[in-house]
């Protein structure tokens, strides 16, 4: 690779990175709120996730015999 070429490549990752580098620090600060707020999911117990799966499907159940058009038939 020429001298040029290869000081072109260096240059253009430099602006990228300058460019980028506020929305990857956004995105590192949401990625730490994320992991900040679903830590407790990680504390319970297989019981208490099993628990937590019935319920939910017993919503999603729920919301899709509500979604049905008015006038069918189940």
């Amino acid at each position: 690779m020429r001298w040029t070429r290869w000081l072109w490549k260096v240059e253009e990752w430099w602006h990228r990175h300058v460019r980028y580098r506020d929305l990857f620090r956004q995105l590192d600060a949401c990625r730490d709120d994320i992991k900040a707020r679903s830590t407790w999911v990680d504390e319970l117990t297989d019981d208490e996730l099993e628990e937590m799966q019935r319920r939910l499907e017993a919503c999603i159940d729920a919301l899709q015999g509500t979604s049905e058009p008015p006038g069918s038939a189940s």
